[in-house]
């Protein structure tokens, strides 16, 4: 493995993107406001992953990813996330990064198409990326600690906060969940997948559950294969799990998920 790690690479190639168009100007407060007039309510992100039986599902949808390649390429986004929606998902992720080939038009398809909360998952490093997202009908976006230093990362919670964007913020070890939490983040998320390398521990989650006090609410991610994982999650008190690619690889997501939930009993 060079030194050039997976999250490097896609990092380095977001801030360039995010250059090209300008990346982050200053917004005064009353050009902020103009920018949220008249966008519709934001859904409780957070309320929807603490109501009903743990762990809540977020499902989502992503066409391809750089660890498996192609997943489900040509996917509809708004047929996919509304049987999520009927199989009894609490909320949905859409992936907007091109590494995944996604785009802000699929969170846009996918508000339309389902009441569900929607997350914003990409690689945010400015404001400007969390305030097209809410312009783009999402109701929370993603931060991963790794990726920001650490006054960064408490300015993006800052202002998400201040648009009304929830924010799931993504941790891999007991430093960063500690970072995440002293950040102001409500809703820490901890990915079983190395970002760095991209392998899969499903013990990361389990292990970093009982450093979250239960008033945060707390998110397993990646590496969600069989309802006995889920077992594990709801055994060790985990609020909600993202689920992507074993339904985004099944013949039809949303009867997979159907599936996994029944199976969880």
């Amino acid at each position: 493995m060079s030194d050039s790690t997976h999250l490097d690479r896609i990092i380095t190639a977001k801030r360039a993107e995010l250059s090209a168009r300008r990346g982050d100007g200053v917004v005064s407060a009353r050009e902020l406001e103009q920018q949220l007039a008249g966008l519709q309510p934001v859904r409780d992100f957070e309320a929807a992953l603490r109501a009903g039986p743990a762990p809540r599902i977020i499902a989502e949808f992503k066409r391809a990813s750089p660890s498996a390649g192609p997943i489900r390429e040509g996917a509809d986004v708004a047929t996919i996330v509304k049987a999520y929606e009927d199989a009894g998902a609490a909320a949905v992720s859409v992936l907007t990064d091109r590494h995944f080939d996604g785009s802000l038009a699929d969170l846009e398809a996918a508000r339309a198409a389902t009441s569900l909360p929607i997350l914003r998952k990409d690689f945010i490093l400015e404001r400007s990326q969390i305030l097209e997202a809410r312009r783009a009908g999402a109701d929370a976006v993603l931060l991963i600690v790794a990726a920001l230093e650490a006054p960064t990362l408490k300015q993006l919670i800052d202002f998400a906060r201040e648009v009304g964007v929830h924010v799931l913020c993504e941790a891999h070890d007991s430093h960063e969940v500690d970072r995440a939490m002293s950040a102001g983040a409500r809703i820490v998320g901890v990915n079983n997948r190395d970002l760095k390398t991209f392998e899969i521990d499903r013990n990361v989650a389990l292990e970093q559950r009982p450093r979250v006090p239960r008033s945060f609410t707390f998110v397993a991610e990646s590496g969600i294969e069989a309802p006995e994982h889920l077992r594990q999650l709801r055994d060790a008190g985990v609020d909600a799990a993202l689920v992507g690619t074993l339904l985004m690889g099944a013949e039809d997501p949303g009867a997979a998920l159907a599936s996994v939930l029944d199976a969880m009993g």
